[in-house]
């Protein structure tokens, strides 16, 4: 629908849409100044300035492939000095058996730092395609993430890339059956794994290699943070934390364990309660709760070593031992999957993992 005020050009099924421009002149009754509209110029006078079709004017400013990088960059040009812009929600709109060119990215808290180079990878790759990023900060609430997922499906983008915060996203279950590209970054939910394309990091192997390394530093009470287990990389750290203290002959020390932390304040208030139990390490499975660690007078008073999920800028000043588990990359490789997916949907559903590095005191060792 255009706008009072607009008219557009449709072209093979796009909508090319130009808002008029105002001029004022002299009202004759009052003297007061009034509107007068102008059009601005059209997909018409596009192809009129350069010589070329409507046709192809249309597809150079659509970024089809099939139209040389010369051609698009006179027609861009012309377009952006004549003020015509492509109107891509009107045009999907119209399309009816097509998307928009964006994608929806759903992000668990965009407080956590870990979360800006993932979209920074995600973004890179969707330039490369000339897709527009649209995202969305779950706040850690499964409910805000819900009605965000929906509102991106009912905005009909291409796909979704999703770092899940709730416990329960089964209903995309239905979204994926139906045809829609799901990607799951960082931490797939349980039941939907094999379902669709994931991204995780080196959840397992890398905890189990940290925690070896704080073995053998001559660490045997070592205590444990965790974020809620509801998806597979905060099971994957546990799992490896558990793996590598019983290879060496250890048991999980429960005293020394607290699960289910969100926030900082979480993590210190759960350090207070470890740290009376004297652990000679703590391993915590992600950033934010890092942070709320050093914040526990506790912690201060004992300090133990420590061993954390995620880098955090931090870390090396306080020398930390940290497993970085390089956002950016796994973003790049949710978005890569994505853009695969849209180019043939029914592929087998793929999982990729972008191997941790272990790095101590801000310098890689492994």
């Amino acid at each position: 629908m255009t706008a009072p005020g607009e008219r557009s050009d449709r072209i093979d099924g796009a909508i090319y849409h130009a808002p008029m421009t105002v001029d004022r002149v002299s009202d004759v009754t009052g003297g007061v100044a009034q509107p007068l509209a102008r059009q601005r110029p059209r997909l018409k006078d596009v192809a009129v300035a350069t010589g070329l079709s409507i046709k192809t004017v249309s597809r150079a400013l659509r970024g089809e492939s099939n139209v040389a990088e010369s051609t698009r960059q006179l027609v861009q040009t012309e377009a952006d000095r004549l003020g015509v812009q492509l109107n891509d929600v009107a045009a999907g709109l119209r399309r009816k058996t097509q998307a928009m060119t964006s994608i929806g990215v759903m992000l668990g808290d965009f407080a956590n730092p870990f979360f800006a180079p993932m979209l920074k990878g995600i973004d890179a790759v969707a330039a490369e395609h000339g897709y527009l990023v649209l995202t969305a900060d779950a706040q850690n609430d499964g409910d805000i993430e819900r009605r965000a997922i929906r509102s991106f499906l009912a905005h009909r983008v291409a796909g979704l890339i999703i770092a899940p915060s709730g416990d329960d996203l089964s209903y995309l279950a239905n979204e994926v059956a139906y045809g829609s590209a799901v990607v799951f970054v960082d931490s797939p939910p349980l039941g939907l794994e094999g379902a669709t394309d994931s991204v995780t990091t080196t959840n397992f192997a890398s905890t189990k290699l940290g925690v070896e390394h704080l073995i053998q530093r001559g660490h045997r009470r070592i205590g444990y943070l965790g974020h809620p287990r509801g998806g597979s990389g905060a099971n994957g750290r546990w799992s490896g934390y558990r793996a590598a203290l019983r290879e060496a002959g250890m048991k999980v020390d429960r005293s020394l364990v607290r699960h289910g932390l969100y926030t900082e304040s979480d993590a210190t208030a759960a350090a207070d309660r470890i740290m009376r139990a004297e652990p000679d390490a703590v391993v915590v499975d992600n950033n934010r709760l890092c942070t709320g660690l050093l914040q526990s007078r506790l912690f201060a008073e004992h300090r133990p070593e420590v061993l954390g999920f995620d880098r955090f800028s931090l870390a090396a000043e306080f020398g930390i031992t940290v497993i970085d588990s390089n956002p950016y990359e796994v973003g790049r490789a949710g978005a890569r999957l994505l853009f695969e997916r849209l180019a043939d949907p029914f592929r087998p559903p793929r999982h990729i993992e972008v191997p941790a590095t272990l790095t101590v005191n801000d310098r890689a060792i492994y």
